[in-house]
């Protein structure tokens, strides 16, 4: 009766547990199989579709090296068996099977290739279920044996707990009713209440109380930790927008300062151009113009500079290597020091290898860019004393130079653990006033072009003693063709019947600039203030060239090329786009509407008139430029020679190189009688262009020759 009661109880509980689990692991296991076979539906969905938008560029090229690394990417999973790529036109293109990964059943997709909305191909994928049919395998093995240890578990614990805690009742309880029946009462009957179970629940339910609360306040926390990461993702997100918008704004800021800048400044160096054509400048003229025009194109450079800000935040730097004329390209950047230094009451001395190559192949922007920020930089931490520029070539046999710039002054200094501090971002040192001066990027700008070239700028500075700025370039030396060195010659005119230009501008000045130099060349000149003018005008007499500014109001330029582009009689007439704005995608726009060339705001005459020469094919007129007085050697028979004092000083101050001190005393020499202004101006303008070594020349010549004057 024992053994059929705890059979009975053992098999009511196995039953009651095994009816449930079996039930919620069927399901559990449908829903698993259900989820694997849709991910793996998803998985071949998702890879045909990256494999038809892939093949789009290599089936329209019918380039299968641009395909192959997508084909191989689907290719690598190993439930793909097969992958066809087809041509439309060509059929098979890129095909590959796998049989051996064959081991369920197969499912095949298919999708067009579709490019500029034409079907050019189609892809197909064949995709095997074996993975998923081998998973589905491992869940049902699992399962069985869960469900079996399941099972053996409770029987054992049903076992165990029918006997501990209801048999040995039982059966103590029929022993002391059948000693109560023989009536043996010599001993009392204790029965004993076992309340470990009692305490055991007890304890448990104080356990899940304590883990309940400790739920919830998990739970609180979850939820005010979500609603601080909402807030925070949600600060992030303006915060980024704001970023972007004020990018973006810096962005426009930055390109609508650069034309705002760029328009006025085509007028003043435009009218600079023009007024050094002029005959019979003199001296001082032609010094002036000269002046404006490096001040000009300087202040020109700054503002490409504020252009190249974004690029450099991002760290897309480019080099642009053209063949330069160093010379001419050193002392630029001299007389433009010089200025600053003067202003300083500074000494500013150069230097140049006598064997310096003629060209090299250089970016001439960026090295520009490094060697005014280092003689800027010294001018503006220097108070007393000078500044020099040095800078020195060793030829090569690889048909390649080293140069070597130096860059040293007399200033404040630094110590050493300085030295790389002011390499870094929006890093200055220095007294405090001086760091008003910048932005702290200068430096670190240098560096990162420098080193774009293959080198590093050194440093060498003691505290109140000065710093000294190098670096080494290797740069290939060239022979510049006669056509691109600067010329000797200047355009006076061209040959043949006049020719009509339209220039159309909505900034009167930049209009007029343009029409004085056209007159002045024989062209016949309409002007235009916008686009809708200038087709007006051309309907009423027809140009043979269109100037066109770009950004106009009422009809921009684009708009008003792409009209003139649209009417087949004006199909032919070449069209130069000119604006301010100088970004490349200005200039692609300009040439996608119809434009013949591009040029930016201010205009480089040189190059505007050879460009209208070879679109409207003419001979032009030319005449010899007027010869350079600072240039020239000297002729010491033309001059009279100061008293013997006065040359004595010229001379020390030749061999120091001092061009203030020099310019200084060609003044007061003046003074002395005018049999001595020839012999004062001679100085001034040797002195004015860096002519040391032909300052030095005159001076030693016309010294002797007063000495052989005044020998018996």
């Amino acid at each position: 009766m024992r053994l059929k009661l705890r059979a009975s109880i053992v098999l009511a509980v196995v039953v009651g547990l095994l009816i449930p689990v079996t039930v919620s692991s069927l399901l559990t296991l449908g829903q698993r199989e259900t989820a694997l076979s849709q991910s793996l539906a998803s998985d071949h969905r998702r890879l045909t579709d990256i494999l038809a938008l892939g093949m789009e560029e290599p089936l329209w090229n019918l380039s299968r090296d641009a395909g192959k690394p997508l084909f191989d990417s689907v290719l690598s999973d190993e439930r793909v068996t097969e992958v066809l790529v087809r041509d439309k036109k060509f059929g098979s293109f890129l095909t590959e099977e796998h049989p051996e990964r064959r081991h369920g059943h197969q499912s095949v997709q298919n999708r067009d290739v579709v490019y500029n909305g034409n079907v050019i191909g189609y892809v197909t994928v064949e995709m095997d279920s074996g993975q998923l049919d081998a998973e589905v395998m491992r869940d049902r093995r699992t399962f069985v044996l869960t469900v079996a240890g399941q099972l053996l578990l409770s029987i054992v614990l049903t076992v165990a707990l029918l006997q501990f805690r209801l048999l040995a009742p039982l059966r103590r309880l029929t022993q002391e009713s059948a000693r109560l029946a023989r009536k043996q009462l010599n001993e009392p009957f204790h029965w004993q209440r076992d309340d470990e179970l009692e305490t055991k629940n007890h304890a448990l339910e104080q356990d899940i109380e304590r883990r309940a609360m400790t739920e919830k306040e998990l739970q609180r926390h979850r939820d005010h930790l979500e609603d601080l990461v909402r807030e925070r993702t949600a600060e992030l997100t303006v915060a980024k927008e704001r970023a972007e918008v004020a990018n973006r704004a810096k962005s426009t800021f930055l390109a609508s300062m650069s034309h705002e800048l760029r328009t006025p400044l085509n007028a003043i160096l435009g009218y600079a151009q023009i007024l050094k054509r002029e005959r019979n400048l003199s001296e001082r003229q032609v010094t002036g113009l000269n002046t404006i025009r490096q001040s000009g194109e300087h202040l020109l450079t700054l503002i490409t500079d504020l252009l190249d800000l974004s690029k450099i935040e991002a760290g897309k730097f480019e080099l642009y290597i053209n063949a330069v004329d160093l010379t001419a390209f050193l002392l630029t950047i001299a007389d433009i020091i010089r200025i600053k230094a003067e202003q300083k009451g500074l000494l500013f001395s150069y230097y140049a290898a006598a064997d310096m190559p003629h060209s090299v192949l250089i970016d001439e922007k960026r090295v520009r860019q490094v060697l005014l920020n280092l003689l800027g930089n010294a001018v503006k931490f220097t108070d007393h004393g000078h500044i020099s520029l040095r800078v020195t070539a060793l030829r090569g046999a690889d048909g390649q130079v080293a140069l070597t710039f130096d860059v040293e002054d007399t200033g404040v200094g630094m110590t050493r653990d300085q030295f790389e501090t002011i390499f870094q971002p929006f890093e200055q040192v220095g007294e405090l006033e001086r760091r008003f001066g910048g932005t702290g990027l200068g430096l670190s700008i240098s560096r990162q072009l420098v080193r774009m070239m293959n080198s590093d700028i050194k440093v060498d500075s003691q505290p109140g003693k000065g710093s000294r700025f190098s670096f080494e370039l290797a740069v290939p030396i060239v022979e510049v063709d006669q056509a691109l060195r600067p010329s000797r010659r200047r355009v006076s005119g061209y040959a043949g019947p006049v020719r009509k230009i339209l220039i159309v501008d909505d900034v009167v000045a930049n209009r007029q600039m343009l029409a004085d130099l056209l007159h002045g060349l024989g062209f016949a000149v309409d002007e235009a203030g916008d686009g809708k003018e200038a087709l007006r005008q051309m309907r009423l007499s027809t140009p043979d060239l269109v100037l066109m500014d770009i950004m106009m109001p009422v009809m921009d330029g684009l708009e008003a090329t792409r009209q003139i582009r649209a009417n087949p009689g004006w199909a032919g007439i070449p069209i130069i786009a000119i604006s301010a704005s100088a970004t490349a995608d200005d200039q692609r726009d300009s040439m996608t509407s119809g434009a013949n060339a591009f040029m930016t705001k201010p205009i480089d005459q040189d190059q505007f008139l050879q460009y209208v020469g070879n679109f409207l094919n003419l001979v032009w007129d030319s005449e010899p430029l007027p010869k350079d007085a600072s240039a020239e050697a000297p002729e010491t028979p033309a001059f009279e020679a100061p008293p013997a004092p006065e040359m004595a000083r010229l001379h020390e101050l030749a061999l120091a190189g001092n061009m203030r001190d020099i310019r200084t005393h060609a003044e007061h020499i003046a003074t002395l009688g005018e049999q001595y202004r020839p012999f004062a101006d001679k100085l001034s303008a040797l002195a004015k262009s860096y002519q040391s070594k032909a300052i030095l020349e005159l001076v030693e010549s016309l010294d002797g020759n007063s000495a052989e004057k005044r020998a018996p």
